[in-house]
């Protein structure tokens, strides 16, 4: 053979070598898996799914392809679905391309009569707080809609943590429909589930006379031991609404407006002025005995000298001891009590026998006034003639200070003594005798709390929850569970105050609750149990068997823990009911570095459910 066509043979069969050798590269490198084209792959395909969740997502997930020059068309195109959660989804997607296209999407949905506002409203979360505030603005100045009020009961029907801001921004804004919306919305707020909320709208608008009066109102309905700290930001001009606030924080005893108060005593009258000083009683300072003093003057029905000469003896100011002995000693029948109660407050227990006869007074008051001074001294020695009043007593206000006196005396026999008398008319009386029994821890007491549980007034019931769970554990998880069927707004939180850590196992009865509001109260009541917050959350996240509580539960874990909860996160991602999974293949996208996550979710891209691949593509593309 000629040597050129040797040499031609050689680099004829090197070239074919070489193409031989890119083709089998080029055959590697398009076998190689790559999961982020996979999961568009899947995300486009879900747009044809049958489950609305899935499709919803996927919309949300085309979003992250920049490539894709058709994705705006294809989210435009799904603008149109009937179902809330596909639209939600692409709301999302126009939210990552950052269009303006998402506003009109959550506006229309908002406005329409067919949804509900609270079901649209957590699409907010994914965007800024202004923006939100803006979403929500939007709507409710549309004049040609009527959903304004039903916008505004959505916003506090949870406890977002933006509630706040956003009722402060619509009671400031200028359109009167959104203003109104905003005032609306505050008046739906109460102590027990928006306390922080309350507080950023008073430090906003604590100014404006209407707020205010809202927010006074709020406090007035508030039942004593709950937060009120947000009247402390009201700023009045109107000495009349600032003379109620004071009075209102002296109420829930604050002392820092005792001042306040004493002033507002100084100039008033009647009524208003021995109202004013019965709340300034659990607020008094010694210092101010003397002002206390030169309130004293004309009295015709004794009830000024009363309430000033109570002050005192609380204060154990003995200035006074010449002037009540002397209006004991009178014939003043008005003031005759002033004198009594005043000695025997500051006399203590030396004055006991004195007492125990002027229960057989022939004047009321007088009886009223020595049965207070034997509650102060609560002694059991007064047991029996506290019985014997009792057993001939017809003056109704009478019985009723008798059966405080005999309620303070903690001794067995004052606590069998008022087992009778679980079946008063009054309901603060019964709720009176009920808390006495229940704090006794005695075995006696619990007949008394088995017939108060099934009384009439929701007061007198919780004080018997409360007295199971005091004296009668084996009683009081049942009596518990059915109380939370009824129980009124801030038990839950009164309750978890009181008594703390013991209480950790009755929240987490609270969680499991049909009630929502029960159950938003138990979520805040977690965070006054910070040293068990962890474990009950995750103790109730196990037990629970509804998706909704436990997707909500392993959020807050996450919030809490970070990736300390990262094995259960891929646990529940590998196998768990259909929420559940898809709620931590989401979070699963929040676990950053961690190797067996992305391989979760890479391997999750071949699951036959739809709903499954779908998230798992999604949290691949999105994180």
């Amino acid at each position: 053979m000629h040597p050129r066509a040797v040499t031609r043979a050689i680099i004829l069969s090197l070239c074919l070598a070489l193409l031989a050798t890119d083709a089998l590269g080029a055959r590697k490198r398009a076998a190689k898996p790559n999961p982020i084209r996979d999961a568009h792959s899947t995300l486009l395909a879900g747009l044809k799914s049958a489950d609305f969740r899935a499709r919803g997502m996927a919309y949300q997930g085309i979003a992250f392809d920049r490539k894709n020059r058709e994705v705006r068309k294809l989210l435009k195109d799904g603008v149109e679905d009937p179902q809330w959660v596909v639209r939600a989804g692409i709301a999302r997607g126009y939210m990552q391309l950052r269009d303006k296209a998402w506003r009109k999407v959550v506006v229309d949905a908002l406005n329409l009569p067919t949804l509900q506002p609270f079901v649209v409203l957590p699409v907010l979360e994914h965007v800024k707080t202004k923006q939100a505030i803006s979403v929500i603005v939007e709507a409710l100045a549309d004049k040609e809609s009527e959903r304004q009020p039903v916008i505004a009961d959505a916003i506090t029907s949870r406890n977002h943590d933006r509630t706040g801001q956003i009722v402060a921004a619509l009671i400031g804004n200028k359109s009167p429909l959104v203003h109104e919306a905003g005032v609306r919305a505050l008046k739906n707020m109460t102590s027990s589930l928006h306390a922080k909320h309350l507080i950023t709208v008073a430090k906003k608008h604590g100014k404006r006379a209407e707020v205010a009066k809202i927010l006074l109102d709020i406090g007035l309905n508030t039942r004593v031991g709950l937060d009120v700290s947000f009247l402390k930001y009201i700023k009045t001009k109107d000495s009349a609404v600032a003379a109620k606030v004071a009075l209102t924080r002296g109420h829930h005893g604050d002392k820092s407006v005792s001042k306040a108060v004493l002033k507002f005593c100084d100039n008033a009258e009647g009524d208003e002025l021995i109202k004013a000083l019965k709340i300034y009683k659990g607020i008094a300072k010694k210092a101010d005995a003397a002002k206390i003093k030169s309130l004293l003057g004309e009295d015709k029905d004794g009830r000024l000298t009363l309430a000033v000469y109570e002050i005192l003896a609380e204060m154990d100011d003995r200035t006074m001891m010449r002037a009540a002995d002397a209006l004991a000693k009178g014939t003043n029948v008005h003031l005759r009590p002033t004198g009594v109660y005043y000695l025997g407050r500051v006399g203590g227990a030396g004055r006991l026998r004195e007492m125990h006869e002027y229960l057989r007074d022939a004047i009321p008051d007088v009886r009223i006034a020595s049965a207070r001074v034997l509650a102060y001294i609560a002694s059991k020695v007064s047991v029996p003639p506290l019985r014997e009043g009792l057993d001939h007593e017809k003056n109704a206000a009478v019985k009723v200070e008798l059966l405080k006196a005999m309620a303070a005396i903690k001794h067995k026999s004052a606590y069998e003594a008022l087992r009778f008398y679980t079946r008063e008319k009054q309901p603060e009386v019964r709720k009176l005798v009920v808390r006495a029994l229940a704090e006794s821890g005695d075995v006696a007491a619990r007949q008394g709390l088995q017939i108060a549980i099934r009384d009439r007034s929701p007061d007198v019931r919780y004080e018997a929850v409360r007295g199971f769970l005091m004296s009668d554990p084996a009683n009081a998880v049942r009596h518990f569970k059915r109380a939370l069927g009824w129980l009124q707004p801030g038990a839950i939180l009164r309750l978890t105050r009181e008594f703390g850590p013991t209480f950790e196992s009755y929240v987490q009865f609270a969680l499991f609750s049909d009630r929502m509001a029960i159950r938003e109260e138990a979520m805040d009541a977690i965070d006054l149990l910070p040293e068990q917050r962890t474990a009950l959350l995750k103790r109730v996240m196990l037990k629970t068997d509804e998706d909704q509580l436990r997707v909500r539960l392993l959020h807050r874990l996450f919030e809490l823990e970070g990736k300390k909860m990262a094995d259960i996160i891929k646990q529940y991602a590998a196998r768990a009911p259909m929420p559940t999974r898809i709620a931590a293949i989401r979070l699963l996208g929040k676990l950053k570095r961690d190797k067996g996550a992305r391989e979760l979710l890479i391997g999750t891209l071949n699951e036959p459910n739809p709903n499954i691949r779908i998230a798992a593509a999604l949290t691949l593309v999105g994180g």
